[in-house]
C-alpha cells in the first residue's frame, strides 16, 4: 500500500506540473541579432563631357579638380580639352550642382588651351586659383602663368598674377591656405629656366588675393643632383603653416631621350616648413640622417623617364610619380607615394605615412603595375588613395582605376572600389590623331568634410563594364551598343574623356 501511494502522488504530481506548464506562457528565447553587413562607400561616376560636345574625340588627358570648401556645390575640373569655339581662352569644367552636370566656361586666359593645369580653391575664401603653362610662348621655352579669380563660374577671364618663362608641371592641388585671413599659395614646380641644378622650386605667395599679389620662386633642393631634378613637385600645407613638398632629386641618368630608353636613378625627398616660408631660411625644418634638409623617403630609386607612350605597356609614358597630403586634424600626420621599378613586380607605387611630422615612415599599400597616385585626408582623418594600374595581357590590356580607403586606425582593412576597367590600347597616341600622355601625368583628389572628390581621365567606351560602380554619360551615347554617338545619332569614335567621382565612407 505505501509504494501504491508513493506512486499516485508521483501521479498526481506529474499532472500538477503539466497543468501549470499548460498555464503558464512560454518562455520566449530572444534571437541574438546578427548585426547587416558595413555598408560600401556611396560612389558617383560622371563622364564630364557635356551634351553640346558629343561629338569631340579629343585625347582630353591629364585630369586635375577643386572643390570649394565653402559650397561644396561648386567643382570645378580641368583637362587637355581645348576651346571649341577656337578662342583665345582655354576652358574650365564647371559643375555647381555637386558634379551631376558640367559645362565648360572658357576664362583661362591661354590659347585655345593649356599646358599643364593645376587648380585650388581658397579653404576660407571663394578663391579659386590656378597654375599653367601658357600659350602662346616662345619656341622651345614654357611659361608659366599663375592665375586667380573670385568667380570661377563667371564670364570674366582670370587675372594673371605671376608670368615667367622655363618652367615644368605647376602643381597646385594641396597648395592653398589660409592663415590669419591671408590666402597662402604655394605652387609646386620644376624651374629651368637657370642652368643650376637644384631645380625643384615652389612659388610661394603669403598674400595671393592682394591687388598686385607677388610670388617668391623659391628652391627647396639643398642638395645637388646631376643637373636638374624630376618635374613632380608637390605641395602639402596645413591651416597651422606647416608646408610639406615632395620632389624627385635625380642623381643620375642612363639611356636616350629621344630613343625612348632613358632611365632615371633618384632619391624621392620630402622637405618641410614650420613657418609656412615666411622665415629667411625655409624648407629646412625636416632633416636627413646625415643633417642635410629635407629626408629622403627612399634612395637610388629607378624609373624610366619616357618621351612618348609608344612602344610602351598601357601606352603611357612614365617618369616617376608622387603624391604628398597632410592630416587636416594633425600636420604631424603626414602621407606621401612615390614610385620605383622594382625586379619582378614592374613599375611599383608605394604609400607611406608618418605621424611625426616625416622623421619615420610606415608602408600602408604596396600596388603593382600602377602610376597616377594621388592622395586626400578627410575630416574624420580617413586617407583615400586613387590610383591606375595596368591590368590585362599584352595582347588586350587594360587601365584599372581604384580609390581605397582606409576603414579604420590601424590600417589594417582597406576598402578597395574599382571605379573603371578600360582597354589601354585604344585610341592610339600615334601622330597625327595622338598625343602624349595617352592618360595624363597624374589624377585629382581632394577632400571636403568626410567626402572624397577627384577625377581621372580614361578610354570612354560607353560599356557598363568597364563601370562596376555605374556611370552617367552626358556625352550622347548607346550603352546597349556600346557607342558613342553624335547629337544626330552617328558613331564617333573612342577618345580619352575625363571623369568625375565622388565616394563617401
Amino acid at each position: 500500500m505505501a509504494e501504491g501511494k508513493k506512486v499516485a502522488g508521483k501521479k498526481v504530481a506529474a499532472k500538477k506540473v503539466v497543468a501549470a506548464a499548460k498555464k503558464a506562457p512560454a518562455k520566449r528565447v530572444k534571437a541574438k541579432k546578427i548585426p547587416p553587413p558595413p555598408a560600401g562607400p556611396r560612389v558617383t561616376i560622371v563622364n564630364i563631357i557635356p551634351k553640346s560636345l558629343s561629338s569631340e574625340i579629343n585625347q582630353d588627358s591629364e585630369p586635375n579638380i577643386a572643390v570649394n570648401p565653402k559650397n561644396p556645390k561648386q567643382i570645378v575640373a580641368t583637362a587637355f580639352t581645348p576651346d571649341p569655339a577656337g578662342g583665345a581662352m582655354a576652358p574650365l569644367f564647371v559643375s555647381s550642382d555637386g558634379g551631376a552636370t558640367w559645362t565648360l566656361n572658357s576664362i583661362v586666359p591661354s590659347d585655345q588651351i593649356t599646358g599643364d593645369i593645376s587648380i585650388a580653391f581658397s579653404p576660407a575664401t571663394n578663391e579659386f586659383y590656378a597654375g599653367i603653362l601658357r600659350f602662346p610662348a616662345p619656341p622651345q621655352e614654357t611659361r608659366l602663368s599663375i592665375l586667380r579669380t573670385d568667380n570661377a563660374f563667371g564670364s570674366t577671364a582670370m587675372t594673371v598674377v605671376e608670368d615667367r618663362l622655363g618652367v615644368d608641371q605647376p602643381f597646385l592641388i594641396g597648395g592653398v591656405s589660409n592663415v590669419g585671413g591671408l590666402d597662402r599659395v604655394y605652387v609646386g614646380d620644376n624651374d629651368l629656366a637657370s642652368p643650376a641644378p637644384k631645380t625643384s622650386t615652389v612659388d610661394v605667395c603669403l598674400d595671393a588675393r592682394q591687388a598686385v599679389a607677388r610670388f617668391q620662386a623659391l628652391r627647396v633642393d639643398a642638395v645637388a643632383g646631376s643637373g636638374q631634378n624630376g618635374p613632380q613637385v608637390r605641395p602639402a600645407c596645413h591651416p597651422d603653416g606647416t608646408v610639406y613638398v615632395g620632389f624627385y632629386r635625380w642623381l643620375s641618368r642612363e639611356g636616350d631621350w629621344q630613343g625612348n630608353t632613358l632611365v632615371v636613378t633618384a632619391d624621392a625627398v620630402l622637405v618641410r616648413d614650420d613657418h609656412g616660408a615666411t622665415g629667411a631660411v625655409t624648407f629646412a625644418d625636416l632633416q636627413d640622417t646625415d643633417g642635410s634638409p629635407g629626408r629622403r623617403l627612399a634612395a637610388g630609386v629607378k624609373f624610366p623617364f619616357h618621351s612618348t607612350g609608344l612602344g610602351v605597356p598601357g601606352q603611357q609614358r612614365r617618369g616617376g610619380d608622387l603624391a604628398v597630403a597632410v592630416d587636416p586634424a594633425d600636420s604631424a600626420v603626414v602621407y606621401v607615394s612615390w614610385s620605383a621599378v622594382e625586379t619582378g613586380h614592374g613599375h611599383t607605387l608605394h604609400l607611406q605615412r608618418s605621424a611625426n611630422r616625416g622623421q619615420t615612415w610606415t608602408e600602408l599599400l604596396t600596388i603593382h603595375e600602377a602610376i597616377n597616385p594621388s592622395i586626400a585626408v578627410n575630416d574624420s582623418g580617413k586617407v583615400a588613395f586613387l590610383y591606375q594600374q595596368l591590368t590585362g595581357t599584352a595582347a588586350h590590356p587594360r587601365w584599372d582605376t581604384h580609390v581605397q580607403i582606409s576603414p579604420d586606425a590601424a590600417f589594417a582593412h582597406w576598402s578597395d572600389t574599382m571605379l573603371a576597367t578600360v582597354p589601354a590600347d585604344a585610341p592610339s597616341v600615334a601622330r597625327p590623331t595622338g598625343f602624349d600622355p595617352y592618360i595624363g601625368d597624374y589624377t585629382g583628389m581632394v577632400s571636403v568634410g568626410r567626402s572624397f572628390f577627384g577625377v581621372f581621365c580614361a578610354n570612354n567606351t560607353p560599356d557598363p563594364a568597364n563601370f562596376p560602380q555605374g556611370v552617367t554619360f552626358q556625352r550622347s551615347h548607346d550603352m546597349t551598343s556600346r557607342k558613342l554617338l553624335d547629337r544626330l545619332g552617328r558613331e564617333v569614335k573612342v577618345s580619352i574623356d575625363p571623369f568625375f567621382f565622388s565616394v563617401t565612407p
